[in-house]
């Protein structure tokens, strides 16, 4: 009986660890808790103290309400993987490691501690990914990343000085991070949230933060997928209040296959064109991000619509074409083409 009591203890132990990390930013009172996990007040009371006393959940009592400290390193419980799953956080861990261009601790330390619960042999990969994301000189970038991570998961404003591409000199503001996003197109991680000033929702760039504290003010978060839902909208990670533009890309035969095999969009309808090629349907916020992805087609991409667009990429390659205009003795290999 002594052991099934303390499975019991472990249980709720791990339970209220759960509903503080999994809702950072609300206080909660004690006999909430107690009816949340069917047990007494004072159990409830000892659990806190117990685990605030040993560090495992820190936490502060005010007004009756148990709330995480405003520092708090919130620790998620132990998992396990089936087989297929713990292929799925190689790969989520691969990923991760691709997308961080910039020595990031945090980075090396959470693939680090998954390598340790997934099979020896993905474990033994996992670790060589922790190792390679270790390499390079730590610089400000994994403070930054530690201060968005916290203000996202706490609900807590930050102080961001950013130096925009557009502008000469840094900028200081109030920052809401809403959601943390990774770019799809580039080895780059952003912030969406809401910056005042000038009051209104912007993406920002992490690696163009130059300094980021958490502030004590909390903020009311803005719904997950509403942002999802307007990110789907986008090509990469630019928000738009406006309308969707239509685009249409016809895609030579020998590019076809390609398309066809990936969903590059949310939006997408694809339709066989004679001769073997496939015309893309889509609807972005934004046609600026889709340049750097249609020029990479070469002339296995034409854009048909919108004019402005169409225009924007015959530009470029009529400007990168005079670059090569003086070439002599080239010949094109077909065999770069996809």
């Amino acid at each position: 009986m002594v052991f099934a009591d303390s499975l019991t203890k472990a249980g709720r132990l791990m339970e209220l660890q759960l509903i503080f990390a999994t809702r950072p930013y609300r206080s909660h009172s004690t006999r909430e808790l107690a009816k949340r996990l069917g047990i007494a007040v004072r159990t409830v009371r000892n659990y806190l103290t117990e685990l605030s006393v040993s560090g495992r959940l820190p936490i502060i009592q005010e007004k009756k309400r148990w709330r995480l400290a405003s520092d708090a390193k919130i620790e998620t419980p132990p998992v396990r993987f089936m087989l297929e799953e713990a292929a799925a956080v190689y790969l989520a861990a691969r990923l991760l490691c691709r997308h961080s261009d910039e020595p990031n601790p945090a980075v090396r330390a959470s693939v680090g501690k998954l390598a340790a619960v997934v099979p020896e042999d993905l474990g033994a990969a996992m670790q060589e990914l922790a190792a390679r994301a270790g390499r390079g000189k730590e610089g400000a970038f994994g403070e930054v990343f530690r201060a968005f991570a916290y203000g996202w998961a706490l609900h807590r404003e930050l102080e961001v000085t950013y130096h925009a591409l557009t502008r000469r000199a840094p900028r200081t503001c109030r920052f809401r991070p809403y959601l943390l996003e990774p770019s799809v197109h580039g080895y780059s991680l952003y912030a969406l949230g809401h910056a005042d000033p000038p009051g209104e929702l912007r993406v920002f760039k992490l690696e163009r933060v130059v300094r980021a504290q958490v502030t004590d003010t909390t903020f009311e978060p803005m719904p997950a997928g509403q942002l999802l839902s307007r990110l789907e909208q986008s090509w990469d990670i630019w928000i738009s209040g406006g309308e969707a533009v239509e685009v249409r890309l016809r895609f030579t035969r020998k590019a076809a296959r390609a398309v066809r095999e990936a969903r590059w969009h949310a939006s997408q309808l694809l339709e066989a064109l004679p001769g073997g090629g496939v015309e893309m349907r889509l609807a972005v916020a934004s046609t600026l991000e889709l340049v750097p992805w249609v020029l990479g087609w070469g002339e296995a991409c034409e854009v048909l619509a919108p004019e402005e667009l169409r225009e924007h990429v015959a530009r470029h390659l009529r400007e990168g074409a005079a670059l090569y205009a003086g070439a002599t003795g080239a010949k094109h290999d077909r065999s770069m083409v996809l």
